[in-house]
C-alpha cells in the first residue's frame, strides 16, 4: 500500500474497529474467515495482516495454520468490505468489494495465495550486497506509531523508472544506535512500485523511528513517503520525496519560529562516509532580526534536527530562508506544523531540501481563494552569487491570459514571500478583491513560472486553507518526463484519497500517461493529454476510463513537442487529509 493513511480513518474503519471488538457471533451472524498459503510451497503462511477497509492497521492476523476470522456481529448482511492481505508492511493481495452474508470465506471458495518469500519468518539484517547499485534512494524519517497508536507512521513507495526488472534491497537503521534493524530483497518490474505500510508490519516495533536506505540493483529508482498522524477531526497528513544523493549545499526558502502558529522542524541526514559538521545559515526575511548560524555535528548516516521553536538566537514571529553547509553530503527534510494541542484544525506539511537553484522554476499548482484548499504563498530565495530581481509569471490553469509581476530584489542567500490576497504580493499593500485588477490576480487556479536572469532561485509553494495544509518545493527541470510513484482512485473508499496529477508545460504541446497497477504491476491505461506551453492541466483519476476505484497506480508520464513539469496532490474527506509530492524529472 501506500502513501496513505493513518490520516484517513474514513467511516467504514471505525464501523470495522468497532465490529472487531465486539462479543462473538453467532452462526447467523454476519463474519469472515479465510487461510493464507505460500503460492510457491503451498505451505500456510503466519503472522499475515489482514486489514478491512483502508489498509491503516491490521483488524487480525493469521495463526500458525494460516487461517483467520473476523466476528462482524452487528454489521447488516450484505455490506461490502475491501479485504487487504499484508506481509512485512507490503499488500500481498487485496480482495476489493467483499458482500458479506452470515460466515463468508475470503477469497470464496479455497485459500488465498500469496508470495511470502522472505517472510516466513521476519528477515533480519544479513550482509549487505556488496556490488554497486545502479541506483539508491534514502529516506531519511520513517516511523512507526511515533507518540502513540495514533501517532506518526510513515508509508513509503518506490517506483522502478527504468526499463529493466530490478532487485531492490531496503535496509531500515535505528535511529537510536544507527544499527540494521531489517533488511528484505524484492523484485519490482520497470514503471512498477514497491509499497510500504509501517504499522501493519509486525516484526518491526511500535513507537520507534529508522533511516530506510533503498539500494536497487538493474535500474534507476524513486521514492516518496507519506506522513500521517491522529484521526478523525485531528488527523493530519504531509509527504516529502526520497533523496538519490546529497549535496554539500541545501537551500530552505521558507523557515519558520511561531510565525503565525507555523513551526519547521529540520531534519538533517548525513549521508557521508565520515562525521560532518552541517552550519545552517538562518537569514531573516525582510530584516528586522539578526540572522543566526546553527551548527550541528553529525555521524554518518544519522540524523540531527534542528527546531525552530527552541533555538537559542532565533526571534518568535520570523520567516527565515535558510542555507545548511557541510564537508559531506546531507540529505534535509523540513516539517511545517501548526498542530498544538489548543489548535481547533491542526496541519501539517513537508518538502525536501533544495539541492541546486535554477534560473527558472516550475509551480505546477497555486490557489487564491479556492475551496477546501484555500491560498497559496511561494517563497522564492536567491540561492546565486550576485543579488536577484526575480518574476513570476501565473497562467490560469487549462488555459488563459498570463499575468507577470516582479518582486523586490533579493540579496544572496535571503527570500522573499509573494501573497497573492494582497496588491503585487506584498502584504504591507491593500488587500484585494476577488476579480483581477492592476496589480492583483483574479481567484482561482494557476501555474507558476519563476524567473531570476542570469542568477540561480528555489523556492517552496504552500497552500494554506481553513483546515489543511500542503506544501511543495518548485520544480528546477522541466524535462520529457515525469515519474509518480503513487496515484491512487478513492483509495479507502469513495471518501478516501484520491490524487490529482497537475502537469505543467514549458514548451509541451501534450503528453501520455502510462498507468501500473500497485497490485500487479499491469499497465492498465495509457492516455494522452493535450497542453498549452506555458499552462497546466488538472488529471482527476476519478475521470480517467479504465482505471477502478479504490486503487492504487504508479504512473509515467512522457511529453510530446517538449517539456513538461508535474506534482501530484492527494486529497481525502476531512480534516488536514491533504498533502503534495513532487514528480520525478527523467
Amino acid at each position: 500500500m501506500n502513501r496513505i493513511l493513518a490520516a484517513a480513518f474514513s467511516l467504514a474503519v471505525i464501523a470495522a474497529s468497532a465490529l472487531i471488538q465486539s462479543t462473538p457471533a453467532y452462526a447467523v451472524e454476519p463474519s469472515m474467515f479465510g487461510t493464507v498459503l505460500d503460492v510457491n510451497t503451498r505451505l500456510p503462511v503466519n503472522n499475515v495482516c489482514v486489514t478491512v477497509g483502508p489498509p491503516v492497521r491490521c483488524a487480525t492476523n493469521t495463526k500458525a495454520d494460516g487461517t483467520w476470522s473476523l466476528d462482524m456481529t452487528g454489521a447488516p448482511n450484505g455490506i461490502q468490505w475491501d479485504v487487504r492481505l499484508l506481509l512485512g508492511g507490503q499488500i500481498k493481495a487485496e480482495f476489493l468489494g467483499v458482500t458479506v452474508t452470515g460466515p463468508t470465506q475470503v477469497p470464496a471458495g479455497g485459500p488465498a495465495l500469496i508470495d511470502a518469500t522472505g517472510f516466513v519468518t521476519p528477515p533480519a539484517c544479513g550482509a549487505a550486497n556488496t556490488a554497486t547499485p545502479t541506483a539508491t534512494s534514502y529516506l531519511p524519517n520513517i516511523t512507526k506509531t511515533l507518540g502513540g497508536p495514533t501517532g506518526w507512521q510513515t508509508p513509503f513507495i518506490v517506483q522502478n523508472t527504468g526499463t529493466l526488472q530490478t532487485t531492490l534491497e531496503i535496509s531500515w537503521y535505528k535511529f537510536a544506535d544507527g544499527t540494521c534493524a531489517k533488511r528484505i530483497g524484492v523484485n519490482q518490474a520497470p514503471g512498477t512500485s514497491y509499497a510500504y505500510i509501517p504499522n501493519n508490519d509486525s516484526t518491526m516495533p511500535d513507537s520507534t523511528q529508522w533511516s530506510v536506505v533503498v539500494r536497487s540493483y538493474g535500474s534507476t529508482v524513486v521514492s516518496v513517503v507519506n506522513e500521517h498522524q491522529g484521526v478523525s477531526g485531528r488527523a493530519e497528513a504531509m509527504s516529502y520525496d526520497g533523496f538519490s544523493g546529497g549535496a554539500k549545499s541545501v537551500f530552505l526558502p521558507n523557515v519558520t519560529r511561531r510565525f503565525f502558529g507555523f513551526v519547521t522542524p529540520i531534519i538533517i541526514q548525513n549521508l557521508g562516509a565520515t562525521t560532518t559538521t552541517a552550519t545552517a545559515s538562518f537569514v531573516a526575511r525582510g530584516g528586522g532580526a539578526p540572522n543566526q548560524n546553527i551548527i550541528r555535528v553529525i555521524d554518518p548516516g544519522r540524523s540531527q534536527f534542528i527546531d525552530p521553536n527552541s533555538t537559542v538566537g532565533l526571534i518568535d514571529g520570523t520567516a527565515y530562508s535558510v542555507t545548511i553547509t557541510a564537508d559531506q553530503p546531507i540529505a534535509v527534510v523540513v516539517n511545517t506544523h501548526h498542530d498544538d494541542s489548543f489548535v481547533a484544525n491542526p496541519v501539517a506539511y513537508s518538502a525536501d531540501g533544495i539541492a541546486i537553484g535554477a534560473t527558472t522554476v516550475y509551480a505546477p499548482y497555486f490557489a487564491k481563494n479556492v475551496a477546501r484548499l484555500g491560498v497559496s504563498t511561494m517563497v522564492v530565495q536567491n540561492v546565486g552569487t550576485a543579488t536577484a530581481t526575480p518574476s513570476l509569471k501565473f497562467t490560469p490553469l487549462g488555459g488563459g491570459t498570463a499575468t507577470t509581476f516582479s518582486l523586490p530584489s533579493i540579496a544572496v542567500g535571503s527570500g522573499t514571500a509573494f501573497d497573492p490576497r494582497y496588491t503585487s504580493g506584498d502584504t504591507t499593500k491593500p488587500l484585494c478583491g476577488s476579480a483581477s485588477s492592476t496589480g492583483c490576480l483574479a481567484d482561482g487556479e494557476y501555474t507558476v513560472e519563476a524567473s531570476a536572469g542570469g542568477t540561480g532561485i528555489a523556492a517552496a509553494v504552500s497552500v494554506i486553507g481553513g483546515a489543511s495544509a500542503m506544501g511543495y518545493t518548485a520544480l528546477t527541470q522541466a524535462t520529457g518526463k515525469y515519474y509518480l510513484p503513487n496515484v491512487t482512485r478513492t483509495l479507502g473508499g469513495a471518501t478516501g484519497w484520491t490524487t490529482p496529477i497537475l502537469l505543467q508545460s514549458s514548451t509541451a504541446t501534450g503528453a501520455t500517461l502510462n498507468w501500473f497497477r500497485f497490485s500487479d504491476g499491469g499497465l492498465v491505461t495509457s492516455q494522452n493529454v493535450s497542453l498549452t506551453a506555458g499552462s497546466g492541466v488538472r488529471i482527476d483519476p476519478r475521470s480517467v476510463p479504465n482505471l477502478t476505484d479504490d486503487t492504487q497506480y504508479a504512473v509515467v508520464v512522457t511529453a510530446t513537442g517538449g517539456n513538461i513539469a508535474s506534482i501530484v496532490v492527494e486529497l481525502a474527506t476531512g480534516a488536514d487529509n491533504a498533502m503534495i509530492y513532487e514528480g520525478f524529472a527523467q
